[in-house]
């Protein structure tokens, strides 16, 4: 066997989106001295390799292991040892009982877990932590009799005492470094890790390697070294993904990531005359391993982003992909909420665009991880000037609030089949695919009139909704409409709903009626509704609908009308637009 003298380097070449987010990817997870960007390629320094397992879990954890369980339960450490310094004065039941919530919450939850249960050997197995918990549970128990607590002859300040001195042993045992660098690494593969790659490493159910860092480094990275230092002029077999020569053991199959390839030594028969070309070596493998990193996550971890914005440079395509994921973690940081992904990917292009008139995301291929897929979107030029339009329209005095922006708490539950549709979601999907809003106005209109519970959506964010609507319209080339003329037009339909005030359901029944013209595409039944409610009220009909031939006109001047007509009762239940 021929030896070869290991490189200081390894260059990583932009291509497709897959392998663009897993150079993305190595480029979070290394620190910045080990490696450089220059034009489409990362150079690495082999030196790196050495540590590369422990930067590749501690990436995971410093981006997404504040927002866990985990996290819950070492976070409380401070306030249990406040509450030992006060010798338990002034403690009361409802304050015991905040404890026992996040004891049942967060504690025994996340001693059921895989997880923990998988780590343990490796966390400081000669303390007793079961012993802890099996005492907390009784004292929990023994206390949570109400009338103990207020029989004053039944002191329990001494079970607290031994109470809170076992909680700051458990919590002391999670807040421990060994246990951070396994319990939540272990925590976080299996909600960010597992979406971009599966089966194998310690993402195989049958490894016997306990101990997940030398597992990730035994698959990944010490293969690299091996075949890095040996010579393969006479390798028989070609990597699809960079064409380094390798003898067949060193190549592997796509097959591990999801919905990548296929097992050739399984289902051979996929491939031409059963002879598959589609091997892997080491080290592309190793930057495939990278990919989870490359995505930006919500927090509950089932929905990523992943924007393939090249501009020609890697640098740019990192600068996009990096800005989603601080926009992202620094909502995290400051709502605690489970974000959507489209949120910062929209923050992000309005960064961009603030910046530079001449900045476009148009053309740019998006990728979404969602629901164990993949989706594709192409930002149609169209979208990106509809986005640019969207930004220069501010509806508040601070001026930083847009008509998409006010739209980031407007929420429909149980919406076909999704337990919380997002409306900013919905719309933004829906302009990526140059998709117009009609159907989605509908069942917000339907379900705003209807008077269905629940609904955390305002009549003036559907107005927004129509708004945007007609942006699009009007860029695509099938309408002509100002927004004034909406304005005006919602402006008549809450003039109607003032003179329902007394009977604000027949409001609400007029609403419904209109709407259902509107779906029809029955203009002629919509202005009989509305010539009947005028005369009713004895008021002269706008002359703003009377004369419209485009169809589409009369929708968006409709779902104006309606939206404005339904707002005389506005609950307020999303509590801030902005």
């Amino acid at each position: 066997m021929d030896a070869a003298v290991l490189p200081e380097i390894i260059g990583f070449h932009m291509e497709s989106w897959l392998e663009n987010a897993g150079i993305v990817g190595l480029t979070r997870i290394l620190d910045e001295d080990d490696y450089a960007i220059k034009d489409n390629q990362l150079s690495i320094k082999t030196s790196a390799l050495k540590t590369i397992d422990k930067s590749f879990f501690k990436f995971f954890i410093d981006t997404y292991g504040k927002y866990t369980r985990y996290q819950q339960i070492i976070n409380w450490l401070p306030k249990i040892e406040a509450t030992i310094q006060m010798d338990f004065e002034n403690y009361n039941f409802q304050e015991y009982e905040t404890y026992v919530k996040w004891f049942n919450d967060n504690v025994k939850y996340f001693v059921k877990s895989g997880s923990y249960r998988r780590m343990r050997p490796l966390v400081h197995p000669e303390i007793p932590i079961e012993k802890y918990l099996d005492t907390v549970t009784k004292l929990f128990k023994g206390l949570s009799k109400k009338k103990r607590w207020e029989d004053t002859a039944d002191n329990p300040e001494q079970e607290l005492a031994m109470l809170f001195a076992e909680l700051k042993k458990i919590v002391q045992y999670f807040a421990d470094d060994t246990s951070k660098r396994y319990f939540l690494a272990k925590n976080l593969v299996y909600r960010y890790v597992n979406k971009g790659w599966d089966g194998i490493s310690f993402l195989n159910s049958q490894s016997k390697i306990v101990d997940i860092y030398q597992d990730y480094y035994n698959y990944f990275v010490q293969p690299v070294i091996d075949f890095l230092s040996e010579s393969h002029r006479k390798g028989k077999i070609i990597c699809a993904t960079c064409g380094r020569k390798m003898r067949s053991k060193e190549g592997s199959g796509y097959s591990f990531l999801n919905g990548m390839g296929y097992d050739y030594g399984k289902k051979n028969s996929n491939a031409y005359m059963f002879n598959s070309d589609q091997f892997l070596c080491p080290v592309c493998r190793l930057m495939y391993s990278a990919v989870p990193a490359g995505f930006a996550y919500n927090l509950a971890g089932n929905h990523g982003i992943f924007v393939n914005y090249t501009g020609q440079s890697l640098e740019n395509l990192r600068n996009a992909n990096d800005g989603i994921l601080d926009t992202l973690t620094e909502t995290f940081r400051r709502t605690d909420n489970n974000v959507s992904p489209w949120g910062a990917f929209y923050e992000t292009f309005r960064k961009g665009f603030n910046k530079s008139s001449q900045y476009t995301l148009a053309n740019t291929q998006v990728i979404n991880r969602k629901d164990e897929h993949y989706y594709f979107s192409l930002i149609p030029e169209i979208t990106a000037n509809v986005l640019k339009k969207i930004e220069k329209i501010k509806i508040n005095k601070k001026k930083d609030a847009t008509l998409l922006s006010a739209l980031n708490k407007a929420l429909i539950p149980e919406y076909r089949g999704i337990q919380y549709c997002s409306i900013y979601d919905e719309v933004i999907k829906r302009l990526l695919n140059q998709t117009n809003m009609n159907s989605l106005l509908n069942d917000m209109l339907l379900l705003k009139a209807s008077n269905k519970q629940n609904i955390y959506i305002t009549a003036t964010q559907i107005l927004y909704v129509v708004e945007i609507n007609v942006l699009l319209f009007n860029e695509l080339g099938v309408i002509k409409l100002d927004s004034k003329v909406l304005s005006k037009i919602h402006g008549y339909g809450m003039e109607v709903a003032k003179g329902y005030r007394t009977n604000p359901n027949k409001a609400k029944a007029l609403a419904y009626q209109l709407l259902q013209a509107l779906k029809m595409q029955n203009q002629e039944k919509f202005m009989n509704i509305l010539f009947n409610c005028y005369l009713y009220q004895q008021k002269i009909i706008p002359s703003a609908f009377q004369q419209i031939r485009n169809t589409e006109v009369f929708n968006q001047l409709g779902y104006a009308f309606i939206a404005g007509l339904i707002s005389g009762e506005e609950k307020g239940r999303v509590q801030n637009e902005k």
